[in-house]
C-alpha cells in the first residue's frame, strides 16, 4: 500500500516512523509544505494529513475532491459547521478517519471496563499539562481539549455539555491563553478539564469518581489504579482495596493500523466523520464559555 503523508513537522515525523513498521505499507511519499510542495503534488490514493489545525478544513476538502482516502489529524475542523460541510463532500466509497488517538489506546479501553467497578460515575477530572508548544492561531480548545472531549464521549456517550464555565490565564502575554480550566456537566456527570502548555512537567491523567470507587489513570506512567471498598460503615475506609493495572499500548500505531485496515476492507473507522462532528459540537460549546481568543 502506498501512502502520501502531507506534513513533515513534529507530528508528521512520528507518523512516518510508525508507518514504516506497518505490514503492507510499501511506500511513504512525503509532501513537505514548508518546502513549497502542495496538495496538488500528492501521487497516491491514500493520504494522511498532518498539518496545522487551522488548515484542516480547506485541505481536507481539497483532498476529498481528488477522490482520496484520508486520515486527518485532530481536530477535523475548528467548528461543527465546518465538519458537517466536510461530511457533505464525502463520496460513498471514500474513507475519512480523524486522529482521535485515545480511541485506539488500550489503557482507555481498560478504564472503561473498570467503570463498572466504581458504581455510578459522579465526577471526572482530566489534567493535560505540558511545557511549551505554544499556539498563536488556536486555543487550548482546539489544541488539547479534542483529546479529552473524545475520551468523555467514549466513557459517557455523546451528550451536549451543559453549564460550561471557563477560567483562563495569559501568563506569557501571547494571543492565546496559556492555561484553561473548563467545568461543565455531561449526561448528569460533573466534568473538569485542566489544560495548559505553560507547566513545568508533562502530566496526562484522569480521575473517575464513582459512588463505590475511584479510577486514577496516569497516561504518562502507563498505569491505572482502581480503588474500591472505600466506605466502612458510616465513614471512609482508610485501608481501601487498591488494584494496579499496567496495560501496554501504542495508540499511534494502533490507529494507523486501523486506517490501513479500513482501506483494505472498505469500511469506516471508529473515529469517522460522525464521531468528529460530535466532538466538534462540544468543542463549540466549550468555546461558548471561553474568555480567550479562539482563532
Amino acid at each position: 500500500m502506498q501512502i502520501s503523508l502531507v506534513g513533515a513537522g513534529y507530528w508528521g515525523s512520528k507518523l512516518k516512523k510508525e508507518l514504516e513498521t506497518i505490514d503492507g505499507v510499501s511506500d511513504i511519499e512525503i509532501i513537505d509544505l514548508k518546502l513549497g510542495e502542495s496538495i496538488k503534488d500528492i501521487s497516491y490514493k491514500n493520504v494522511i494529513l498532518a498539518t496545522p489545525a487551522w488548515n484542516h478544513y480547506s485541505q481536507t476538502l481539497e483532498v476529498l475532491e481528488k477522490d482520496k482516502k484520508l486520515y486527518v489529524e485532530k481536530p477535523l475542523a475548528l467548528t461543527a459547521e465546518e465538519c458537517m460541510s466536510i461530511k457533505d463532500k464525502i463520496k460513498p466509497d471514500q474513507i475519512l478517519m480523524v486522529g482521535h488517538i485515545f480511541l485506539y489506546n488500550d489503557r482507555l479501553k481498560k478504564v472503561k471496563e473498570l467503570t463498572s467497578k466504581v458504581g455510578n460515575i459522579q465526577h471526572i477530572e482530566s489534567n493535560r499539562l505540558n511545557w511549551g508548544r505554544f499556539q498563536k492561531r488556536i486555543s487550548t480548545v482546539h489544541s488539547l481539549a479534542p483529546h479529552d472531549v473524545s475520551i468523555i464521549h467514549y466513557l459517557l456517550g455523546y451528550h451536549e455539555f451543559k453549564y460550561v464555565i471557563n477560567i483562563g490565564e495569559k501568563f506569557t502575554k501571547l494571543p492565546q491563553n496559556d492555561r484553561d480550566e473548563f467545568s461543565f456537566e455531561c449526561n448528569g456527570v460533573s466534568v473538569k478539564f485542566n489544560l495548559s502548555w505553560y507547566y513545568p512537567k508533562k502530566i496526562r491523567n484522569m480521575t473517575i469518581t464513582g459512588d463505590k470507587g475511584i479510577i486514577f489513570w496516569d497516561e504518562e506512567a502507563k498505569s491505572i489504579m482502581l480503588t474500591t471498598e472505600i466506605f466502612e460503615k458510616d465513614r471512609m475506609n482508610y485501608n481501601p482495596k487498591i488494584q494496579m493495572f499496567n496495560v501496554e499500548s501504542n495508540p499511534l500505531r494502533n490507529e494507523l493500523i486501523e486506517f490501513v485496515s479500513c482501506i483494505r476492507r472498505k469500511r469506516q473507522p471508529l473515529s469517522d466523520v460522525n464521531n468528529a462532528i460530535d466532538v466538534a459540537k462540544n468543542l463549540d460549546l466549550l468555546s461558548s464559555g471561553f474568555k480567550g481568543s479562539i482563532k
